[in-house]
């Protein structure tokens, strides 16, 4: 399972819980918790991060800090871990961690959630001057070199008596109960601390869903969301579209929403060398290759442009389509998106001569989406043996545990290499001498990118 996406948005703050391990006492007496905020002091700068609020209680601590590149945190959190692990083991005579797995993490949308948030923090102990939290900095004016005043904290008035005044107001007044539960809930969940609308425009920049996502049995058809990249189908006519003339396919924007890309066995090797293929969960299963999770096509530049060398052939056959007809299901049709915009009467290669003859340029599209199609159809039956053996079992990509878990894709399938490998001598020399053995090789090679999609995604993000 993979590790939480940490989220790093420039000047956004961020909120930080990390908790001891079961009964643990992290601070035994008052030399702990200035030992603690000691090391706060030297480390902050030192990481590049800026403390706006915090409190430190018997068996957790809790920040709302901006970090200043997207390391920032990790650094200072592990640093801060180890520190003060090392100061305590020796102080205590013990061995061994004192935390409670990592720190949890929930990007802050500033404008609406910082100073709910700062207060949240700072209302924990329950009492108004608890000396080991920010608050006798933010509502008192003490002395405290680990808080830096968050831009929008100084913006409370044009003097500290001002500000102070203004945040008496903010921190005194009773917080909703649904924002208490959202601000709690985002934190134990590692979602976003934000409106619906920063959340959707953080998702389109990435590439990754970070809304939680309902529990349950997975659905099948999950892995099938995304937008159709054919908008407008029709039947290529000679008549119709004597004049269009279609353009190089320089990049995949028509692409952009594919959560993922049906693959032929012949290309597994190639598309599975970057994006995980699996099978789809449908009935009649097919081969297809994960490119995203859960918001957005993560093998796109912000050009358009595939990120590898290899483009999957049914990106390629765009904008061309073959389909049969009602009559005669042998007959086949070229169908075309009429709104792609490839398609122009002005510039490009012609489709159709200006005897009405079909154009080198159509022949070669033909002939291309007539190979597909017939290694789609040996794909589909390849993949009905391997699904009738009973080899294939059901798998999620999801980050998080418990009730932390959230699912980004569903609905699929992969080899079980048990099942497999339990498999009578026959079928297996058969499945070799046919090459299915080897496209079932690259198959579970290439699940080895799920961590690669999350890699994307990351650096998407930073």
């Amino acid at each position: 399972m993979a590790r939480k996406i940490r989220v790093f948005v420039e000047d956004s703050s961020q909120h930080i819980l990390l908790k001891s391990l079961s009964g643990l006492i992290l601070f035994k007496d008052e030399t702990d918790y200035q030992t603690f905020k000691d090391m706060l002091i030297e480390l902050v700068t030192k990481h590049d991060v800026k403390i706006h609020s915090y409190v430190l209680m018997p068996e957790y601590f809790e920040f709302l800090v901006t970090p200043k590149h997207p390391e920032a945190i990790s650094k200072f959190m592990q640093s801060l871990g180890r520190k003060y692990v090392g100061y305590y083991n020796k102080k205590y005579n013990r061995t061994g961690t004192l935390w409670d797995g990592r720190y949890k993490a929930s990007l802050v949308e500033d404008s609406l959630y910082l100073f709910d948030v700062m207060r949240y923090i700072e209302n924990l102990p329950l009492q108004d001057n608890y000396p080991f939290s920010s608050i006798g900095k933010n509502l008192f004016n003490e002395q405290d070199n680990i808080v830096t005043y968050n831009n929008l904290y100084k913006g409370l008035g044009f003097t500290q008596v001002d500000r102070i005044k203004e945040y008496s107001k903010i921190f005194h007044s009773k917080m909703k109960k649904e924002t208490l539960e959202f601000i709690v809930n985002s934190l134990n969940k590692q979602t976003v601390t934000g409106s619906v609308e920063f959340v959707k425009n953080l998702e389109e920049q990435i590439g990754v869903s970070l809304t939680s996502k309902q529990r349950g049995r997975p659905k099948k058809e999950t892995i099938k969301k995304g937008k159709k990249m054919y908008k407008n189908l029709v039947v290529l006519d000679k008549a119709k579209h004597a004049e269009l003339k279609i353009n190089p396919l320089e990049n995949l924007e028509f692409a952009r929403e594919s959560a993922f890309v049906p693959v032929v066995a012949s290309e597994v090797a190639s598309v599975g060398a970057t994006f995980p293929v699996v099978f789809s969960a449908d009935e009649n299963p097919s081969l297809i290759s994960i490119i995203s999770l859960g918001s957005g096509n993560l093998a796109l530049d912000a050009n358009g442009k595939w990120i590898t060398s290899y483009v999957p052939s049914f990106f390629r056959k765009y904008p061309f389509s073959l389909a049969s007809t009602e009559a005669n299901p042998e007959q086949k049709v070229i169908l075309i998106d009429e709104d792609s915009k490839l398609f122009s009467k002005s510039k490009g290669k012609k489709l159709f001569k200006s005897s009405g003859e079909q154009s080198e340029t159509l022949d070669h599209a033909i002939k291309f989406l007539t190979a597909h199609e017939n290694e789609m159809v040996i794909s589909k039956n390849v993949a009905k043996i391997i699904a009738d053996s009973g080899i294939l079992e059901d798998r999620e990509i999801a980050v998080g545990e418990g009730e932390e878990k959230k699912v980004l894709v569903n609905g699929f399938k992969v080899v079980d290499r048990e099942k497999l490998n339990a498999l009578s001598d026959d079928i297996l020399a058969d499945w070799v001498r046919k090459g299915i053995i080897s496209m079932i090789d690259a198959h579970l090679k290439s699940l080895d990118n799920i961590q690669t999609l999350f890699n994307i995604a990351q650096q998407r993000q930073n």
